[in-house]
């Protein structure tokens, strides 16, 4: 049995898409952290800070399914935030040279927060594309019933 709803196989989809719960999955989360990192070294190795060949062994070793989710979740609960066995399990999957660069500079509550809002980003544009959906068949349906005749209502009746 799950502890929340939304996780059931039964009862998570009285608790939105399944397109949804896969932009806000675990998996999904750890995979925006590693972009990140990703982008961090890329960018800090376009400015010189760190060497190019670090960036790109960073880049290729940033992938969810390549991290020990275990691992990482076993520093979580000594730590309180996965950064720390995510950022140690991506040096190692980097390589000892490389792996000197990963999260060179930020901070935990960086990645954290630039992660949720990747998160938020995908999740908002499928809000966005609902929407769109449903601006769409209003519109279909006003243009279809524009010159239906209806009474005039006041306190549930009609009016005079």
């Amino acid at each position: 049995m799950t502890v929340n709803p939304v996780d059931s196989a039964i009862l998570g989809g009285l608790f939105g898409s399944d397109a949804m719960r896969a932009v806000f999955s675990e998996r999904r989360w750890l995979q925006a952290m590693l972009d990140i990192e990703a982008a961090l070294a890329k960018v800090q190795a376009g400015l010189g800070i760190v060497p190019a060949d670090a960036a790109l062994k960073i880049a290729a070793a940033a992938r969810a399914e390549a991290m020990p989710v275990q691992e990482i979740a076993a520093s979580t609960a000594v730590v309180g935030y996965p950064v720390v066995g995510l950022t140690k399990a991506l040096a190692r999957a980097a390589g000892p040279e490389a792996g000197r660069y990963v999260h060179w500079g930020a901070t935990t509550q960086d990645i954290l927060d630039t992660a949720l809002a990747l998160q938020m980003r995908d999740g908002l544009a499928l809000v966005r594309a609902d929407l769109v959906r449903v601006i769409r068949a209003l519109v279909a349906r006003a243009e279809t019933h524009r010159g239906d005749v209806m009474a005039g209502r006041t306190h549930l009746q009609h009016a005079l």
